[in-house]
């Protein structure tokens, strides 16, 4: 069981990272420094890592910060829980495509059917949602088995058919994103919060945090993996400031990602605790992957290239490589 008396709550921050003061250029893009220390930092090594909780305050979080490592730890089999904190990604993307548009069931399942070789070659070009849901990029990438998924069941009695249920928007983009990504098996849980209210129930995020954590059977195995809390973003910091208080009560550890941190923070930036930054490097094809998945997810809530405007910072390091504070 779990002792919450002792753990403080971290000190909440008010820094240059807030968004009045996010440096811009000319464009209204945020501007990230291009700084090469990072290349110096030792690598991020989870070799004891069996299973990662990701708490992520908005989707597509987790994807844009960390889908490199998600995909590494898939690769070795480490199980992979997907906390998603608020139920619409209002500040990435516009309104979800009009009601009965089919496209299929979005739950992400705990038997994914699509295998993918972490180590294979990569030739991704330019796709559609119909061809991604419809598994033809993984034709193309030659992943998917001849076998493949079954549309339906030809011996079923078409009296018995039920109705097909609405897709939920956010299923169907979470789904389109880790199959892009190349994450076959991914437990997702909703806590439903609005956009931006993440700091008003903060009780209830490490509520949410220790019923995922606290029933691990091999919690030495145990990783979660949240934003810093000095991000600079109010939902960012206050998952942060969760999932720390979650760790410190269970003993399990954290390992956080900078997101809104990049448009601010500078090699010279006392705020952040650079003495605990690890990297790890990205292929050209992991790359590739994180675009795919980042733009299937917008294609999924009907956001085509207009989208990118509206983005914040895109949560991804300089370089080709992702950062974690240990």
């Amino acid at each position: 069981m779990a002792d919450f008396e002792g753990v403080a709550l971290p000190v909440d921050r008010a820094g240059p990272g807030h968004a009045g003061d996010l440096p811009r250029g000319a464009t209204g893009h945020v501007v990230r420094p291009p700084w090469q220390e990072l290349e110096t930092l030792r690598p991020l090594t989870l070799r004891s890592c069996r299973r990662i909780v990701v708490v992520a305050p908005h989707p597509r979080d987790e994807i844009r910060a960390a889908g490199g490592l998600l995909r590494r730890l898939a690769s070795r089999h480490a199980e992979v829980d997907v906390l998603s904190l608020t139920e619409r990604p209002t500040r990435t993307c516009p309104s979800p495509p009009v009601e009965g548009d089919a496209v299929g069931d979005g739950r992400v399942r705990a038997d994914g059917p699509f295998p993918v070789d972490p180590d294979a070659p990569d030739p991704l070009t330019s796709f559609t949602l119909e061809d991604l849901l419809a598994g033809r990029l993984d034709d193309q990438l030659g992943h998917l088995d001849e076998g493949g998924a079954d549309d339906g069941d030809d011996d079923a009695d078409p009296g018995a058919a039920a109705a097909p249920e609405a897709a939920d928007p956010d299923e169907v983009a979470a789904e389109a994103a880790y199959r892009a990504l190349g994450l076959t098996v991914v437990r997702r849980h909703r806590l439903g919060l609005p956009d931006g209210g993440v700091a008003a129930a903060e009780a209830d995020v490490v509520g949410a945090i220790s019923e995922i954590v606290g029933f691990a059977e091999d919690p030495s195995g145990l990783c979660v993996l949240a934003p810093w809390s000095g991000d600079g973003d109010d939902d960012h910091e206050a998952a942060g400031r969760a999932a720390e208080v979650v760790t410190a009560a269970y003993r399990v550890r954290l390992v956080r990602w900078l997101d809104r941190a990049w448009s601010w923070a500078g090699p010279d930036s006392d705020e952040v605790p650079w003495r605990r930054a690890r990297q790890i490097v990205l292929s050209d094809t992991v790359i590739a992957r994180k675009h795919a998945a980042s733009e299937a997810f917008s294609a999924a809530l009907g956001a085509g290239g207009a989208a990118h405007d509206l983005e914040l910072p895109d949560g991804s390091a300089p370089g080709p490589r992702e950062v974690f504070l240990v």
